[in-house]
């Protein structure tokens, strides 16, 4: 019973990701991506974030319970800015 209690936790977990796509504003080098990524694993229900400072974009994996103004707020207490891409 406890794997099969396991693997429904893994799966409703799974379930409920999102992963969004970020530009990132006025980053210009390696560091940059640091305080980015920093800033947004900071976010209760972040899981995981990838941050490209050539591309000037972010992909943030979160829970359901992330908003994009959480992830905002936390990218400009860096000095960044952080706005959603959609993707077509």
């Amino acid at each position: 019973m406890g794997r099969i209690t396991l693997s429904l936790l893994v799966l409703a977990t799974l379930s409920y990701a999102q992963v969004w796509t970020l530009h990132i504003g006025g980053m210009h080098c390696i560091a940059c991506t640091l305080a980015v990524k920093k800033a947004l694993l900071s976010v209760p229900g972040v899981q995981e974030a990838k941050v490209n400072f050539k591309n000037e974009s972010a992909t943030v994996t979160t829970d359901e319970t992330v908003t994009l103004p959480m992830m905002q707020k936390a990218v400009e207490k860096t000095g960044y800015t952080a706005t959603h891409v959609i993707q077509k």
